[in-house]
């Protein structure tokens, strides 16, 4: 497209290049999400092993640090109108401070240069996070989203089973630095594509007010599809931030965790487009709520039989195949039911509230931890306890939105 046409992407050639130039950037997106944080967990672990420090800089700091940033700057972002758009100036910016805090991590040889690189990281992706979703759901036609979503988690989920088939194995710590400043390149790379060609749509101006506020009057009549959304999320925490601690304890070394994950994200690349299909023709609240009642269910039987090595990988596997299937499932659960013209300022109130409800979470269940001598059996009775309330609120969705 020419810099001067701002139109909407129309016909299929159009949506066709807009699609790959967005599943260029989630090729980078899923870089970032699926390697670093593994490579975090790891170089973390030379510096400590406490469970409360672990949960605190991967779930609780940088939720609480970001907690009043993603409103402000998606109200920001929806009452914007420049030249390049609505979102891409903010997406631009989040991926470079995104991509200084992955070279800090890189170099940082000492705790506290880590973890303060991370807390940045952490903070750049939770707010940059909803706003390629708003630019996606800005730019991509309502009648196909769930089915891009689903595209969209392939391309993600391919991404992660190469990179832990590949990397991932007990030599990891000596490939840390060549390897992180490697995936930097590939994300900053795949993103300034993105910010550089793809096209929003003309916005008509938006509404005016004597007062500029992030949260509106009305507002609190997402606060049940917030907080579903929230407890979803946070149900997949435990196992998905203490999974590497917890390995050992079960026998379990970086390689034959690494093949768990990468059988876990192919067998979820395999899942993702009919997931995206169902969600289209049966909607996301649906869906997610099934799989939410067999998440918990499915935990609930791993507390009670995982006691060695062989039960602790297939439990792995089948957490990461239940708790991938809720993502595919409702990753087109806001873009639906949210109003288009402040969809970025309720998505990162969304994102707040899933911080809030992080925090809380992660700081429980560190100190659970370490009082219970480390006996990470717990992480499988927390995430079946959260995804039985999340169940109860999706009941609530239902009937408030179908």
């Amino acid at each position: 497209m020419r810099d001067g046409d701002r139109t909407a992407w129309t016909g299929r050639t159009g949506l066709t290049v807009l699609c790959a130039l967005l599943l260029l950037g989630d090729l980078g997106w899923a870089l970032r999400e699926r390697a670093v944080q593994e490579l975090f967990k790891v170089q973390l672990l030379r510096f400590s092993q406490d469970a409360l420090v672990v949960n605190v800089l991967l779930g609780a700091l940088p939720a609480l640090m970001a907690l009043s940033v993603g409103p402000v700057i998606g109200a920001w972002s929806d009452r914007a109108r420049t030249r390049h758009g609505r979102r891409i100036p903010f997406i631009f910016g989040t991926v470079v401070v995104t991509a200084l805090a992955m070279t800090g991590m890189a170099f940082a040889d000492r705790l506290a240069t880590l973890a303060g690189c991370w807390i940045v990281f952490e903070m750049a992706a939770i707010v940059g996070n909803p706003l390629f979703v708003a630019l996606i759901t800005d730019t991509v036609p309502h009648h196909v989203v769930g089915r891009f979503f689903g595209a969209f988690r392939m391309v993600s989920l391919a991404t992660g089973a190469g990179f832990f088939f590949t990397w991932f194995g007990n030599d990891l710590l000596q490939v840390f630095r060549p390897l992180l400043l490697a995936i930097t390149a590939v994300y900053l790379a795949c993103m300034l594509v993105v910010c550089w060609r793809v096209r929003e749509p003309d916005y008509p101006p938006p509404a005016p007010r004597a007062r500029w506020h992030p949260v509106q009057q009305g507002d609190g009549q997402w606060a049940w599809l917030f907080g579903g959304v929230a407890l979803g999320a946070v149900a997949v925490l435990p196992i998905n931030i203490n999974a590497i601690n917890a390995s050992a304890q079960f026998g379990v070394d970086a390689a034959g965790f690494g093949a768990a994950i990468a059988l876990t994200y192919t067998i979820s690349l395999l899942l993702a487009w009919p997931l995206g299909w169902l969600a289209d023709r049966y909607h996301p609240l649906r869906l997610g709520g099934v799989i939410l009642v067999l998440y918990m269910a499915a935990m609930l039987l791993a507390w009670r039989l995982v006691d060695g090595r062989q039960a602790f990988l297939c439990a792995l596997v089948v957490h990461g195949v239940l708790s991938g299937a809720f993502l595919s499932g409702t990753a087109a659960l806001l873009p639906v039911l949210l109003p288009r013209e402040r969809f970025s300022q309720l998505a990162a109130i969304s994102a707040s509230v899933t911080a809030l409800f992080t925090m809380i979470a992660t700081v429980a269940l560190g100190a659970l931890l370490d009082a219970s001598g480390r006996d990470f059996s717990l992480l499988y009775l927390a995430g079946a306890v959260v995804a039985g309330a999340g169940a109860g609120v999706w009941c609530v969705l239902l009937r408030r939105f179908i």
